[in-house]
């Protein structure tokens, strides 16, 4: 088996290239030259020896780069696209591949996208436009190919359990009539093979319901009975805030040019857990370098990652999501400062004395451990009935202060004092107004608002994909800019001996046009002479 070749620069009868008509399109030129220099051996020997000619893999990659910056997932309207967009026949060459075809090259290549990812990230590092230094994290919902119309609750998948077990034992006493009797008017073999599409289907919603089993562990007790599981994309699920099926898209961003650097995707709720795997992803990809640091919102924060981040001295800044219940002073507040903000005493106004392990009070009170259990220490006050500042302290039906304090609560307050230095405040806000952008280009601009592709392990390389048309049209952008070097720059010179030969293009043109023209009229003219 060979590949299919094409030449852009072709001249055709009238004397025109399809290299000439996609001479404006600065982006189409800049893809090819990008995808030329990745490291496609993979991809070619994934191609066997035998059989027919096929599309070559390093067009249709380009092909799909090119599609997915422009926000083009469907493989039917890049068909379509293919036939009468200049732009997109040029990288295909003039050739036309059907939406079969392209579907089966995206499904089939999604695991090496990977490697294409980092590798433009390691050629837009060696251009020197960045130092990599800030990386901000966060992440963001994006619907799953399948909606919602399939999906069930324990109670309702017990029941359609149950209809179909009905419906197997009718069929099984069919089947065993037809073989006893011998009557002609029962087909035993359609019966037979209705039974076992049954009892496939009963399978199939038994691993739904294990599925949806296991999920119900991870929810608050109030939520589990109304917790619904696809039976089409069981991988996707619904989530706080969302409508319908979603992923949890993940991506870290250099907050200098706004390049993505990783990306995963889960389909947990929420972004608890998610900080540490990403990180270490951006140190493989990036190669670690300890002057990097890495910011992220509130979502992210958790004891154990903290911990794990300051055991490896990773330079880490994590929102808080509950500031008030950090004890970062150095002495409670006042009585008086209560009194006169007339305000209820908050965790925050309590002091811990780790020296001493226990918690002094505003009301000059200590509160001492009283009881372990297991991940967290309860603290309590003893003088709470005599001191003034009860009613502003006390919960009703309470006679006594307590404090909960995680064993891992120290790694938070660490983190809290560290975001309360003015040089914590600046990165903050640079994480604010670099990762946000992206996920708004990648939803508003680019359209990516629902996955095509089915399964957690193929939206991962479908957002990998997302990722790389982003970054495309980052240092395409940068080119246009003069901030890339004539490395990059190589399609500029290209299209200015395009723009240079137009002329002649078109003299051509109207040139080989004319004398066709007047070929068919001479040709003409002598049938009738001879007539």
């Amino acid at each position: 088996m060979g590949f299919i070749s094409s030449d852009r620069t072709q001249s055709d009868l009238l004397g025109y290239r399809i290299d000439d008509f996609a001479k404006s399109d600065k982006k189409s030129r800049f893809v090819l030259d990008l995808v030329a220099r990745l490291d496609l051996k993979y991809l070619f020997r994934r191609y066997s020896d035998q059989g027919g000619d096929s599309y070559s893999p390093d067009m249709m990659l380009a092909l799909w780069f090119y599609a997915y910056s422009n926000g083009i997932t469907s493989t039917r309207e890049l068909e379509e696209l293919c036939k009468y967009d200049t732009r997109y026949m040029y990288i295909s060459g003039n050739q036309q591949p059907d939406h079969t075809t392209l579907s089966r090259f995206r499904k089939a290549h999604l695991d090496l996208l990977s490697e294409y990812f980092i590798k433009i990230i390691l050629i837009a590092r060696e251009e020197s436009i960045s130092a990599f230094n800030h990386i901000a994290i966060d992440g963001t919902k994006l619907k799953a190919s399948r909606s919602s119309r399939h999906s069930y609750n324990e109670a309702q998948l017990e029941q359609i359990i149950a209809d179909i077990r009905r419906d197997i034992v009718r069929y099984m006493n069919q089947c065993n009539y037809a073989e006893q009797c011998n009557n002609d008017q029962l087909d035993l073999e359609t019966l037979q093979t209705e039974k076992a599409r049954l009892e496939a289907l009963e399978q199939k919603l038994l691993e739904r319901k294990k599925t949806l089993k296991r999920r119900q562990q991870e929810l608050k007790p109030e939520h589990r009975a109304k917790h619904q599981v696809s039976l089409l994309e069981p991988d996707a699920r619904f989530m706080p805030k969302v409508d319908g099926l979603n992923y949890n898209a993940q991506a870290a961003v250099d907050t200098d040019t706004k390049l993505i650097v990783a990306v995963d995707v889960t389909n947990q709720p929420n972004d608890q857990g998610q900080f540490v795997p990403l990180q270490k992803q951006v140190e493989n990809n990036l190669n670690p370098d300890p002057k990097r640091g890495y910011t992220s919102d509130a979502g992210y924060h958790n004891t154990d990652d903290l911990e794990q981040l300051e055991q490896t001295n990773i330079d880490a800044l994590i929102a808080d999501p509950a500031p008030q219940d950090r004890s970062i002073q150095l002495r409670p507040t006042t009585p008086d400062t209560i009194l006169n903000e007339k305000r209820r005493i908050e965790r925050k106004d309590f002091v811990y004395h780790a020296q001493g392990d226990y918690y002094e009070c505003p009301g000059a009170d200590q509160l001492v451990s009283v009881k372990d259990k297991g991940k967290s220490i309860v603290y309590r006050a003893s003088k709470c009935p005599t001191c003034p500042l009860a009613v502003y302290c006390l919960a009703s039906k309470k006679n006594y202060k307590q404090i909960h304090r995680s064993k891992r609560e120290v790694y938070a307050e660490r983190m809290a004092v560290k975001l309360q230095t003015q040089k914590a405040k600046q990165r903050m806000h640079e994480r604010w107004v670099s990762v946000e952008p992206v996920f708004g280009n990648l939803k508003h601009n680019l359209g990516f608002r629902r996955f095509s592709l089915l399964g957690i392990e193929q939206v991962k390389g479908e957002f990998t994909l997302m990722a790389i048309a982003h970054n495309l049209n980052i240092l395409f952008k940068m080119i246009r800019k003069d901030r890339l070097t004539a490395a990059f720059s190589r399609s500029y010179a290209i299209i200015g001996q395009h723009i240079a030969l137009s002329k002649n293009f078109l003299v051509k043109f109207y040139t080989n046009f004319t004398n066709i023209f007047k070929m068919s009229h001479l040709f003409t003219f002598y049938q009738v002479k001879t007539c």
